[in-house]
């Protein structure tokens, strides 16, 4: 017989192995796991990834509390790798002794900068927990990168992509009714760039985009914002596209 292979479960396996292995209260975030143990401090690409991870999570399972772990984690990394001087993001961590120079990465190589993942990573939080502070952020990360990006876009690809969110604006859904999961895999199947996607059975006032939420009576309702600012909901995938 055949197993249906449940992509979903398996990134949420991954993660857990992740937080089961890679972390711990008097470590912290590891970089390498070998030989059944967890070494040497992680960097910014490593926690970048892992929040981008979350995020995404979110969006697959519709399971809010990803998001709360990403915003732990940037919390974590501005305070531990940001630079006074500059408004990126040092590559090592400020306690981190074994390096002769703390670098900065900033170009997109066949591997994203954890700069710009980072920067991407703020933006989406600075919405979904109404942070201005980190929207700010993103925005000067890339603005200080503004002639270099459009001049040569093939070595700053994530940081092009994050200027067109900027200069665009997001686009906000939140789907809120008894057949969210229904409707936001439908909405996964589709290409949407530059939006943030959250879904709930019901309103939930810990996320700004959730809040005074309902459905009316209806199976599901789609809203579609910006800056909070919700168009009349809909309640098909095909309306809201």
């Amino acid at each position: 017989s055949l197993i249906r292979f449940d992509a979903k479960a398996e990134k949420e396996r991954k993660i857990k192995f992740l937080e089961e292995n890679l972390y711990s209260e008097k470590k912290g975030w590891q970089h390498t796991w070998k030989n059944e143990e967890a070494k040497y401090p992680a960097f910014l690409d490593d926690l970048a990834y892992l929040m981008q991870a979350y995020i995404q999570l979110q969006e697959t399972t519709g399971k809010s509390d990803y998001l709360l772990k990403a915003k732990t984690l940037a919390g974590f990394v501005l305070q531990n790798f940001s630079d006074d001087e500059t408004p990126f993001l040092f590559f090592t961590h400020q306690d981190q002794n074994d390096v002769i120079i703390r670098k900065k990465e900033v170009y997109d190589g066949a591997v994203p900068s954890g700069n710009a993942v980072m920067a991407h990573n703020l933006l989406y939080l600075s919405v979904v927990f109404d942070i201005p502070a980190w929207k700010e952020k993103a925005y000067n990360m890339t603005d200080s990168l503004g002639n270099a990006i459009v001049r040569y876009p093939t070595s700053f690809g994530v940081w092009a992509s994050l200027m067109q969110i900027l200069i665009k604006g997001i686009n906000e859904i939140a789907v809120v009714g008894a057949d969210a999961e229904t409707v936001r895999k439908e909405i996964l199947k589709k290409y949407l760039p530059g939006k943030i996607l959250q879904s709930s059975l019901k309103e939930d006032k810990v996320f700004p985009l959730l809040q005074g939420k309902n459905t009316k009576d209806k199976p599901v309702l789609l809203y579609l914002c910006k800056d909070y600012s919700c168009r009349q909901p809909v309640a098909t995938v095909h309306e809201l596209l």
